[in-house]
């Protein structure tokens, strides 16, 4: 888990550098914004299924509460935008983490999810941050901007667990 922790800190900081330099397409912001969203959202609930920890069960119950949000002003925000949303899809990375939770109970599968959290929500950060500062559509860099702010808000919850 650690290795594929640590490749995921520099894609995420490939990630961000690289929207930083090009500007981000739309269609490739909702797509990477959708990823997030389906793997964040499917972690969570499968957290939910099994943890005992009651500041872990809130802090998932959050995720996919404002997931549930998030994802509803992307759709909105794209359509005033006049832009397709495209199928939300894990990337392989997101589908590796998945595996791993299934994979693990108990404290152990609370400690990956939570690692995993850590992970995705500084990559997801610099995704609405980067679409906030450089976007193309008006509505979507206004809708990231108020994502990266809800993200930052949970990475702040992360650092408390």
């Amino acid at each position: 888990m650690r290795t594929l922790l640590g490749a995921a800190v520099l894609v995420g900081a490939t990630l961000a550098s690289t929207a930083s330099a090009e500007v981000m397409t739309p269609a490739r912001y909702l797509e990477a914004a959708g990823a997030a969203d389906l793997y964040e959202r499917a972690a969570s609930q499968m957290v939910l299924e099994s943890t005992t920890d009651p500041k872990l069960r809130a802090f998932a119950t959050a995720i996919v509460a404002d997931h549930a949000r998030g994802s509803a002003a992307l759709r909105a925000a794209a359509a005033r935008a006049r832009v397709r949303v495209p199928p939300a899809a894990l990337t392989p990375l997101h589908t590796e983490w998945i595996a791993e939770l299934r994979a693990e109970t108990g404290a152990a599968r609370d400690a990956t999810y939570l690692a995993q959290q850590r992970a995705a929500h500084g990559r997801v950060v610099a995704l609405h941050q980067a679409y906030a500062a450089g976007g193309t559509a008006a509505a979507l860099k206004a809708a990231a901007g108020r994502l990266a702010a809800t993200v930052a808000r949970h990475v702040e919850m992360l650092k408390t667990m």
